[in-house]
């Protein structure tokens, strides 16, 4: 034994050693227990060096063997992952519950034999993806956990064995960051990688990304049916295929909803009447429901459409607690894209805004463009059932959300529904969520927002032409203000007002006259004669009259209107412009086309003056000219003046509005009238 310098024992039958690798007893009872484990050489093979094991794999089995209508989104990985560099990963994002991780494992699955090993990943935090590396050494390893200190250098011996081996598939599961995966996969050349996510952006250094949409209808039905093995759900059976059609529908076709459903009817032995009955009365309950999945009886509850969406909204309003009223907010409007500007009603900061509108898109909660933004029909639903195990669905936050949605719908609409042609595209975008707010709101529940958003929608129906919608509206906005207002508010007498005309463009006369009556005389009783209001109920009046055919009370209303207006308001005002035009036309139905024609011809000029010729009001009066002119015989004027009405209305309005319409059968007609004028000889 060779003695190192300084090295000394402590005292009789002490051991003295400069360094020890292992164990010294000593003593009289002192035994030796050697526990030292002699590691073949093999356990110190270079990660280069060792060869992975065929068909090597942890994937997992899928939640569900049922797998429908996903053959195109398929074949767009299949192609994205045999495309382009192995570098350049795949990653498929969308909504949870979308059917992003069923859709990955079926794709590992099917080419297991295309790849070795495949290893599966939970993704969602650097420490999860640690240990599945680590647990990869171990199985390309044996020794790993011997020769390695922790899960730490384990992932490094897995990620050495990666760069130097090729053909192998790593697929990150439910990722939450892309930075979390950049220091893995950007060294990771020889092989290939797919990655799912909630997160919609954020991937454009790293991964191509992949939207992952809801299912086709077909396919969602198809995926009901098989799931509850329904044999007694045929295709004859068309009452049945309608009730999981509504099902599909009002679950938005998503798989994971969908799979839900179909378990909880085969467990519980529901029909799908029953269950879309339950949905539709107890919607929190049956969003949080979920049927056992294992022998004991237990149920998958973490993997519900409530919880999971519960976390990701965690996420967001810890990050930006904006993002939250947003979503809450807007689930009160349809799933028809929203201007992105109605969201900035919300607060005062437009970038806030802008960056919770971003945190949610990235989560994949709302769909986001440069000027629009859409979000899901079962996240819209979830969000605004209240649910007292959520934090974010508490029923005191949903009716805020509600009111907040009334009133930001209301100081969106454009002013002047009837004239405002710029408006009129805003209008058209905003009608899908009006109708969507008003369905979700009982009228018991109408307030001022409520009523003020229906009177003019009532107005701009009109003026499109939905007669039937119109008279909807309006009647929800007279009972609404005349609860919150009184009979006698004037903008009761208004919406009464627009009530009538609604009924009375719709063909519906016997209720249209007394409403009409009623409201004249109510406005002359509060408002006096000549106040505004008070001339628009008499000029109603006189336009029904003139419908029932009684031309000369009709002749005698407009006369005192048209003279009340020009000198309350001015000959220039709109109203006297309107008023003009209204005694031209009883003039017409008198049978006094002279008259007629001049007053037409005036009104013309005037409405090109001061409306530009273009306004919906002057085709209306260059149509209201031409028709008088055809009827007077003068038809080669006529014919050129309804060809520019025809023109100008399909420019401003298009093609197919009931205007445009009107002005193509009035051309129409008057090219008849021409030629039967002319007689059969005529071109």
């Amino acid at each position: 034994m060779t003695e190192t310098p300084g090295v000394a024992a402590s005292g009789a039958r002490a051991a003295a050693a400069a360094t020890n690798y292992g164990i010294i007893s000593t003593g009289d009872g002192a035994t030796i227990d050697s526990r030292t484990v002699h590691l073949p050489a093999e356990a110190f093979t270079a990660p280069a060096e060792v060869v992975a094991a065929g068909g090597l794999t942890n994937l997992p089995a899928p939640h569900s063997p049922v797998f429908v209508g996903r053959r195109a989104d398929m074949a767009e990985l299949s192609a994205a992952m045999s495309d382009g560099p192995p570098t350049t990963p795949a990653v498929v994002h969308g909504l949870g519950g979308m059917g992003k991780s069923t859709l990955a494992l079926h794709f590992a699955h099917h080419h297991r034999s295309r790849y070795n090993p495949i290893w599966w990943i939970p993704a969602e935090t650097p420490s999860s993806i640690t240990h599945a590396l680590a647990d990869l050494a171990a199985r390309l390893n044996p020794y790993a956990h011997l020769t390695t200190g922790n899960s730490a250098e384990g992932a490094a011996w897995a990620l050495n064995w990666l760069q130097t081996h090729e053909g192998w598939l790593l697929v990150f599961d439910n990722a939450e960051s892309p930075g979390d995966l950049e220091s893995v996969i950007g060294p990771l050349t020889t092989g290939r990688h797919l990655i799912t996510s909630r997160r919609s952006t954020g991937w454009h250094r790293l991964a191509k990304p992949l939207a992952l949409r809801t299912l086709p209808s077909e396919a969602a039905v198809d995926m009901l049916t098989r799931i509850i093995e329904a044999d007694d759900i045929e295709e004859s059976d068309a009452s049945s295929a309608a009730v999981l059609e509504r099902i599909a529908a009002e679950l938005g076709h998503l798989p994971l909803a969908m799979e839900q459903a179909a378990a909880y009817m085969q467990y519980t032995a529901l029909t799908p009447e029953a269950y879309l009955e339950r949905l539709r009365r107890y919607p929190a309950r049956m969003f949080a429901a979920s049927a056992p999945t294992g022998a004991v009886g237990e149920s998958d509850n973490h993997r519900t459409i409530a919880r999971i969406w519960q976390l990701s909204l965690r996420a967001i309003t810890a990050e930006a607690p904006l993002a939250g009223e947003i979503l809450r907010t807007f689930a009160w409007f349809s799933s028809e894209p929203v201007p992105r500007d109605v969201a900035h009603a919300l607060h005062a900061d437009p970038i806030m805004v802008d960056e919770a509108l971003a945190l949610l898109h990235t989560y994949s909660m709302i769909t986001l463009t440069r000027r629009t933004f859409t979000i899901h029909r079962l996240v819209r639903t979830v969000t605004r059932t209240p649910d007292p195990a959520d934090p974010h669905r508490a029923a005191d936050a949903i009716v805020r959300a509600q009111q907040q949605a009334e009133q930001v719908l209301r100081r969106s609409l454009p002013d002047d529904p009837l004239s405002n042609v710029a408006g009129w595209a805003r209008w058209r975008s905003l009608l899908p969520h009006i109708h969507a707010l008003t369905d979700l709101i009982s009228p018991e529940q109408d307030t001022e927002d409520t009523a003020a958003i229906c009177l003019p929608t009532s107005v701009f129906l009109q003026r499109e032409g939905h007669f039937d919608l119109a008279v909807g509206y309006a009647e929800r906005a007279v009972t609404a203000f005349g609860e919150l207002r009184g009979p006698d508010d004037p903008i009761t007498f208004a919406a009464r007002s627009f009530l009538a005309s609604a009924l009375r463009a719709a063909g519906d006369l016997e209720r249209a006259v007394p409403l009409h009556l009623r409201n004249l005389a109510d406005c002359e009783r509060v408002l006096g004669p000549d106040h505004p209001d008070t001339l628009v109920a008499r000029s109603n009046l006189a336009y029904l009259h003139a419908l029932k055919g009684d031309v000369r009370d009709a002749l005698e209303l407009h006369r005192r209107n048209l003279a009340d207006y020009a000198r309350t308001l001015g000959p220039d005002h709109p109203h006297t412009l309107n008023a003009r035009a209204n005694l031209a036309s009883s003039y017409r139905s008198a049978g006094d086309l002279a008259r007629a024609v001049e007053l037409h011809d005036q009104s013309l000029t005037d409405h090109e003056r001061v409306l530009g010729p273009t306004h919906p009001e002057t085709l209306t009066a260059r149509s209201n000219l031409a028709y008088a002119l055809q009827l007077a015989g003068e038809f080669d004027r006529a014919g050129a003046l309804h060809e520019r009405v025809l023109a100008d209305r399909e420019r401003v309005f298009g093609p197919s509005h009931p205007h445009t319409e009107l002005a193509r059968r009035l051309l129409t007609g008057a090219q008849e009238a021409q030629q039967a004028r002319s007689g059969p000889g005529a071109d």
